[in-house]
């Protein structure tokens, strides 16, 4: 590596999701691009930045250069998408001509036949996934732009997964090492999730073993991932890393005591796998005990959390004792989120179904500064990742005898004897943003010849000038935001 030269190298960054955007994804991908400024280079951006208005070819901060792609219009499938939800209503009675009607068995193998048939359309519209127009644009953009700012090599962050198809075909046309990063699984979610769909899997298996095989190293938010990655394509062991997601700014300082309450805090959404409904099944169970007084238990789900796969909370409570200690809040600001943060005691982390990712806000917890309440199974990722962490209560959502325990224990040591257990510092600083994007340095390091700007260049000093996210942002832009796992 050369040190000092006047012209920094550019690192090509292919992203759907990066700052100015507020959505999870974005975090990981604008936070590396900050540390590679802060290193001495020059990150070249091709991203749809939230849909928000971007200069082409100007600067995010000093160091980061812009090159938005907009967002194709969808009318065709939006349309298809509408005549999807309007087709086929299950209690149209259909007549026939001799003014009679038809039986309903016959009624019935039609619908089916008709919903599968649409299904099957609707799964190779959305092959690999809805991105692939953007996708194809932004590979064009990325080939247009490493040529005019002489990339050195090129990143594409995912998801969506067909920006790494992106970063692919890119950097066989720029003649660059390319670095895939996967921060969800790709195919694996798929084997995992639809197991029947094996032509569908074997299609996208072709295409990732091309950017596998096309990619001078892999890495991934996942150790499961990253094995199975090693395990399936012979050979490219060594160029697969784990790098973890992390969390940004410092650590909170941890509570000292709980003032004789048990306050649980989830802020987020409840989207598919956070099933709240084992914990307020065994917080019914916690609040019909004698000894356990209601008034200084409180529960609150702030965000899009008013329900879960169809059911209403507050339905589901109507009549229950938890009625009287849950709140259901709308999405909050950052600053009405920080608050409740301060006022938990326990944060909750739902994280059902991600057998083999971590979501992105179990770090944000771990940092927090508050003890944890983790509902995950117990073979998964994230119950690996916390298993030695203490102040982290990790419960399979299956076992409800463990729940109910471990309820109880926090109602005992918050209420009655008014301890609280955080993650200690020593725990938690390995999973800081700042040792994640270290180690992505290394990698991209080892795969091209970085040169880095001189001390005093405008390089060096764009972090300061992009600025660093504060503690805390994880917390506050979960709050409503989209779904996700690991951006």
């Amino acid at each position: 590596m050369e040190i000092g030269v006047a012209k920094p190298s550019t690192v090509l960054l292919v992203s759907y999701h990066f700052h100015p955007s507020n959505e999870i994804g974005a975090r990981r991908p604008t936070a590396l691009a900050r540390f590679l400024v802060a290193k001495g280079l020059r990150v070249v951006v091709v991203s749809a930045f939230g849909h928000q208005h971007v200069e082409s070819g100007g600067e995010l901060s000093r160091g980061i250069v812009a090159i938005p792609v907009k967002v194709p219009p969808r009318t065709f499938i939006d349309a298809l998408v509408a005549m999807k939800r309007n087709a086929v209503r299950t209690d149209r009675v259909d007549v026939i001509p001799d003014g009679g009607q038809q039986p309903a068995a016959v009624r019935a193998s039609a619908s089916r036949l008709i919903s599968h048939l649409r299904g099957l359309f609707f799964r190779l519209l959305y092959f690999v996934d809805q991105y692939k127009k953007w996708s194809w644009q932004a590979s064009k953009a990325a080939v247009r732009a490493g040529r005019e700012y002489d990339a050195t090599l090129i990143v594409a962050s995912a998801p969506p997964d067909s920006t790494l198809l992106a970063g692919a075909w890119a950097a066989r046309r720029l003649g660059i090492p390319y670095v895939p990063d996967l921060r969800d699984p790709w195919s694996d979610s798929l084997s995992w999730a639809y197991p029947a769909r094996r032509i569908e899997l074997r299609l996208l298996r072709i295409l990732e073993r091309w950017v596998m095989r096309s990619a001078a190293a892999v890495t991934s938010t996942g150790a499961s991932v990253a094995a199975l990655l090693a395990e399936r394509y012979q050979g490219l062991g060594s160029r697969i890393h784990v790098i973890r997601n992390g969390y940004d700014g410092g650590i909170a300082p941890r509570l000292s005591h709980t003032d004789g309450r048990l306050s649980i805090l989830f802020a987020g959404e409840l989207y598919v796998g956070r099933d709240p409904f084992p914990l307020l099944s065994g917080l019914e169970w916690l609040l019909a005990r004698p000894e356990v007084d209601s008034a200084r238990v409180q529960v609150t789900f702030m965000g899009n959390a008013s329900s879960y796969d169809g059911q209403s909370l507050q339905a589901w409570m109507q009549g229950k004792r938890c009625a009287s200690v849950v709140r259901i809040l709308p999405p909050q600001t950052p600053e009405g989120v920080a608050a409740a943060v301060a006022q938990s005691t326990v944060l909750l982390n739902l994280a059902q179904q991600q057998r083999l990712s971590v979501p992105a806000k179990t770090y944000e917890h771990l940092a927090s500064g508050r003890e944890v309440l983790l509902i995950c199974e117990d073979d998964c990722e994230t119950a690996r990742l916390v298993s030695a962490v203490r102040g982290v209560n990790q419960v399979d959502p299956a076992d409800f005898h463990a729940l109910t325990q471990t309820l109880l224990d926090l109602y005992n040591r918050h209420v009655v004897r008014r301890e609280v257990t955080a993650p200690a510092e020593t725990d938690v600083s390995r999973f800081s943003r700042a040792s994640a994007n270290g180690d992505f340095y290394a990698v991209l390091a080892s795969v091209a010849a970085l040169r880095v700007a001189a001390e005093g260049s405008p390089a060096k000093h764009a972090a300061s000038a992009a600025g660093s996210p504060r503690h805390g942002a994880g917390l506050d832009r979960t709050s409503g935001k989209r779904r996700g796992s690991e951006p």
